[in-house]
């Protein structure tokens, strides 16, 4: 069975940000899959028009006046898919996902009696992001659709703006618990729900659907200890209570490499085996997320690598092992990308990478951009709208032309001997990312000189910006593919280095 590590997501809050504004970091797991990337503008639409989506086509939601403009990571797959895709909008409001099955469903009828009655997928996401202005209306609509129309998966989306971020933890009919992360905290998501109290008086940092409680009391699914006392209903083990060990094993990885392995282990001797958030130590910052959505746990009992005196070696392929260890850098990620938020919306930036983050650089792409880079998407929005859930055979099929396919070359050549190439790469990308960081903070001050002057001219200066460090990392990935099959070769041959032809 083809393993799929599950998607992980990071958040750092406000006050636990060396940047004072929310980070957010994802890893978006989806084997058998592709990801392309659309720069998509505000859209103003008709009174009276609805919109639908190809999971539930006969669904008609009631479409708003305009939509925002938003970056979309379109992940496709054959025959569709409706959990992956992320976006970021233009009034900085980032949406990313993961799965939390398995979430249990009434008795009384069968699981696809029970999911065919509900209405929302796809929808979610992709309504939030059209017409959220903060993280807290996003949370409104996800509210909205789902007590309305109802779900059929079972998923933890983050949503976040520069202020807050919203842990909004959806079950498989119409029922969700939403909570805050603090500001002072550091949260971690592995794929399963994390919410166990329900704190109903705090108006402010949470929410629970009015029958969330009773639903479960009616199916069984809890008993409170003291009859008409609810105050022991856990909403974690209620609806999600599976411990599935791809999610334990980057919890307790993870936990300890973010610098809470006391907090997980004392946690863990009492039982406590989904925590919410810890209280930061210290201010955590992009490189902080970057280093977590690509480690693999070196250094750790559960790695596949070896630490011998600093030194890290890969006597196998930290990524293709069929069952374990469940990284979070894994077989199975498709993109990876960490979310600085800025004051200015436009200026906030996506730092992304193609696929397994530990192979290539987190490229800059400021949300503010006019379109995405050339190579980056294989077709336009509406392109992609029209097939995203019936995709075509071709777009499974190596094509040069595309970002996406050149990482997935460069993959494959490191995966032949990852200690390898990984020797050659992890110089190279620290190299690049350091490089960057300077940059990037001389762009956000040039961007808002130029708005006060032209903000036409602003949003061109923050596309060219974007498509600069694109177009640079696609050079880079050829050169290195070619490196390290060179380099490959030349070692076989007992050659100690490179030399001309």
């Amino acid at each position: 069975m083809r393993y799929e590590g599950g998607c992980s997501t990071v958040v750092f809050g406000k006050n636990a940000s060396a940047t004072g504004r929310v980070i957010l970091g994802h890893n978006e797991d989806d084997s058998l899959s592709t990801v392309q990337m659309h720069a998509v503008p505000r859209i103003r639409h008709a009174e009276g028009e609805t919109v639908s989506f190809g999971d539930r086509p006969d669904v008609k939601i009631p479409q708003v006046p305009e939509t925002a403009a938003f970056l979309w990571s379109e992940v496709r797959r054959p025959g569709g898919i409706s959990f992956g895709d992320c976006f970021f909008n233009e009034y900085g409001v980032a949406v990313v996902s993961n799965s939390c099955n398995p979430c249990r469903v009434p008795s009384g009828c069968s699981e696809e009696e029970y999911l065919a009655g509900m209405g929302l997928g796809y929808a979610v996401r992709r309504l939030v992001a059209e017409r959220a202005k903060s993280a807290r209306e996003g949370l409104d609509i996800v509210i909205e659709l789902v007590e309305r129309y109802g779900y059929f998966g079972a998923r933890t989306y983050q949503i976040a703006d520069k202020d807050e971020c919203w842990s909004v933890q959806v079950t498989r009919g119409k029922r969700l618990a939403a909570k805050r992360v603090p500001d002072g905290d550091v949260y971690f998501m592995p794929n399963h729900y994390t919410i166990h109290a329900l704190e109903k008086s705090d108006r402010v940092n949470f929410y629970s659907s009015p029958d969330l409680v009773d639903f479960a009391v009616e199916n069984g699914w809890y008993s409170p200890k003291i009859p008409g006392d609810f105050s022991d209903f856990d909403f974690a083990a209620a609806y999600n209570t599976e411990d599935r060990e791809n999610c334990m094993m980057r919890a307790r990885n993870a936990w300890p490499i973010l610098g809470f392995e006391e907090e997980w282990n004392a946690g863990a001797a009492r039982g406590e085996l989904r925590p919410f958030s810890f209280p930061a130590k210290r201010k955590y910052g992009v490189d902080d997320a970057k280093a977590l959505l690509r480690t693999h746990y070196e250094g750790r009992p559960e790695s596949l690598s070896v630490t011998e005196g600093g030194i890290v070696s890969y006597p196998c392929d930290p990524h293709q092992k069929d069952d374990i260890p469940y990284t979070i850098c894994c077989g199975s990620t498709v993109e990876s990308s960490v979310t600085e938020f800025a004051d200015d919306p436009a200026a906030t930036c996506v730092h992304r990478a193609w696929r397994k983050p530990c192979t290539n650089p987190y490229v800059p792409i400021f949300i503010g951009a006019l379109r995405c880079p050339p190579g980056y998407e294989a077709m336009d929005p509406a392109g992609s709208d029209a097939t995203h859930f019936d995709p075509p055979a071709s777009d499974f099929e190596y094509d040069p032309s595309l970002a996406y396919w050149l990482t997935e070359n460069l993959i494959w050549q490191t995966e032949l001997d990852y200690g390898f190439a990984h020797a050659l790469l992890a110089p190279e990308i620290a190299s690049i990312e350091d490089g960057w960081k300077a940059e990037i903070e001389e762009a956000k001050s040039r961007y808002a000189e130029l708005k006060l002057q032209d903000p036409g001219l602003a949003a061109e200066f923050l596309s060219s910006f974007s498509e600069s460090k694109a177009l640079f990392t696609i050079g880079w990935t050829k050169r290195m593919t070619q490196r390290i099959g060179r380099g490959k070769y030349l070692a076989n041959q007992g050659l100690e280095k490179e030399r001309d032809e």
